[in-house]
């Protein structure tokens, strides 16, 4: 009898097991299979991109592997400007609440925000943003930064970069010294850092219904205790008024505190992780090609002299600089894509070949926007970096680039406020570096062809493990 027992219970249970892998089996069928409405769209293969999601493939990598290949071959690109350009026609696409990325972020703020509301949020941000750009604050981290490297030596500089970027965002736009620079070891970003590290799991970025399923109970206490922190800085911030981004916006009376809190989060993010690895990218073709890192330094020594410290006026007026750093932003784009649209209506799309697609209300759309700078039909040889692309220079052989190809920041009403505060950033920093320094790449380095990215949730090229051997200018 307890044979027989036995033997049924053990049928049972692969019986039990069959239905759940069919079940499972079938919602995956269901959640990624291309709706019968836009099957007529070109597209790459779903399964292809569904094994490069969960072995947890860099962005970038993803892009130039499996979308470039497929777009350089159908020769169709779909102009981002119809979407960028009409923003009640294509708001932003409200993002799934099991992520918990959202819940970190919130979805009161300037990025995910959409009609009264983003025109509310825009007009403060840009308001307070509009007041101060703070290049003192630069020029003396950047001192700091310098500070922390030897005369000669190896430099993490992936991770220096990160530490400059958060206390530059810190200081400038919500008055709180993180004091990274000093203190690596801080705490607050520790505990970032686990926080972004759990939500960049591949199975939960694939299967955002797993957090339904099996909540990760101690990811969310952390981040709830991260979002009390944000909270503190900004009761702080209520009673310690300063010469930051944060103040400017509480001056304005039209935003409530939850507001305020998921706008100070947005620009936590934005402003250290992207300008970080933006700065890791240029040094890293710096790097790369030395001719064009003396020729910036060249330029910068006429401008600057060998101790002036830099100015709005003088870092406008480096325009070989500043086209090595708009060629380093298009190469290894900071964020690769942005946050979804949708289609409020059924409306037509037309392809750079002329073909009009027919898109149903309620498509979800992405703007790739690494996948635009790297269009070989738009940029010849779009992987060499050749900071020559943006000189008007006379003699240049090569056709000139079209402007609105060029987004690091987005195109249109909704491209990022921080935009021109993020530029003289770079200038600052990349102006004193080049004085200061001269610097290569090593010749073990895993970057020697391209720089190896980390894996990020939110689509960022985020360079890792970047170390570059730095020396020490003579005064």
């Amino acid at each position: 009898m307890s044979l027989f027992l036995e033997k049924f219970l053990t049928s049972y249970s692969w019986l039990v097991f069959f239905l759940f892998l069919l079940l499972f089996v079938l919602l995956c069928a269901k959640e990624f299979t291309v709706p019968s409405e836009l099957r007529h769209l070109p597209k790459v293969p779903i399964l292809s991109l569904l094994y490069s999601y969960a072995r947890g493939e860099v962005e970038d990598s993803r892009i130039r592997r499996l979308l470039l290949p497929f777009a350089n071959k159908h020769r169709e690109d779909i102009i981002i400007k119809d979407l960028s350009h009409h923003i009640v026609q294509w708001p932003k696409e409200e993002p799934p609440d099991q992520m918990l990325l959202w819940r970190f972020i919130g979805q009161k703020n300037i990025i995910l925000s959409n009609g009264e509301l983003w025109k509310r949020h825009s007009r403060v941000v840009k308001s307070a943003l509009n007041k101060n750009i703070p290049i003192a604050d630069f020029v003396y981290l950047t001192n700091k930064l310098f500070s922390c490297m030897p005369d000669q030596g190896l430099v993490r500089w992936d991770e220096l970069t990160m530490r400059f970027t958060l206390d530059a965002v810190g200081t400038t736009a919500l008055g709180y010294n993180f004091n990274t620079l000093d203190n690596p070891d801080s705490p607050f970003i520790k505990q970032y850092n686990a926080i972004m590290d759990g939500i960049a799991s591949p199975a939960h970025l694939v299967f955002p219904k797993i957090e339904t399923w099996f909540p990760r109970r101690k990811l969310i206490a952390l981040i709830d205790d991260l979002v009390d922190k944000f909270h503190g800085i900004l009761e702080y911030k209520k009673n310690n008024k300063g010469n930051d981004m944060l103040t400017y916006m509480l001056e304005e009376p039209d935003m409530t505190d939850e507001e305020y809190r998921d706008n100070m989060v947005v620009f936590f993010i934005a402003g250290h992780d992207t300008t970080a690895g933006a700065l890791s990218s240029l040094a890293y073709y710096f790097a790369k090609h030395p001719d064009i890192q003396e020729l910036a330094r060249s330029e910068v020594l006429k401008i600057l002299g060998p101790t002036e410290e830099p100015t709005l006026d003088k870092l406008r007026n480096l325009p070989f600089l500043d086209a090595c750093i708009r060629e380093s932003l298009r190469i290894n784009t900071p964020i690769t894509y942005m946050v979804p649209r949708v289609s409020s209506a059924p409306t037509e799309l037309r392809g750079s070949s002329g073909k009009v697609y027919l898109l149903p209300a309620n498509t979800s759309t992405i703007s790739n926007i690494y996948a635009v700078h790297h269009n070989e039909h738009h940029w010849p040889d779009p992987g060499r970096f050749d900071p020559r692309r943006f000189l008007n220079l006379d003699k240049q052989k090569e056709k000139t680039v079209d402007a609105s190809l060029w987004m690091p920041f987005y195109v249109g009403p909704r491209q990022c406020p921080a935009r021109n505060f993020a530029m003289y950033e770079l200038r600052t920093l990349s102006s004193m570096l080049l004085r200061q320094y001269s610097w290569t790449l090593p010749s073990n380095s895993p970057h020697n062809d391209w720089p190896q990215n980390a894996f990020s949730p939110f689509a960022l090229s985020l360079p890792r493990n970047m170390d570059l051997n730095f020396i020490r200018q003579p005064s």
